[in-house]
């Protein structure tokens, strides 16, 4: 990542997502369900976005498991780099939660 162009609010911003570069969600899921915490990742925006739960299973999901908001996550984009980082972690939140869910929602 160029930091070199980023603002001291973007940079702010980058800071509270640099656990991502770390993050690993199929471990970080099945830690998750050893500790019993089944809840499912929410992005923090004004209408709290569930990554990869189909629509129909939003409102049951959110019932049963529970939700808590993946940290550094926002809905204000302060720039290029911070982007990038916000849809990696839309990424991790979804591939987590396809996870979960198996855990939660039992089929």
């Amino acid at each position: 990542m160029d930091m070199t162009q980023v603002t001291p609010q973007e940079q702010s911003a980058v800071d509270s997502l640099l656990w991502l570069q770390q993050a690993d969600a199929a471990k970080d899921a099945r830690q998750g369900v050893d500790r019993g915490d089944k809840r499912l990742l929410a992005m923090a925006t004004r209408g709290s976005h569930i990554p990869g739960v189909a629509p129909e299973l939003v409102s049951k999901a959110k019932s049963v498991c529970g939700v808590r908001y993946l940290p550094g996550s926002t809905d204000t984009v302060m720039g290029e780099t911070h982007l990038k980082l916000l849809q990696a972690a839309e990424i991790y939140a979804a591939d987590y939660n396809r996870i979960m869910i198996d855990h939660c929602l039992p089929q």
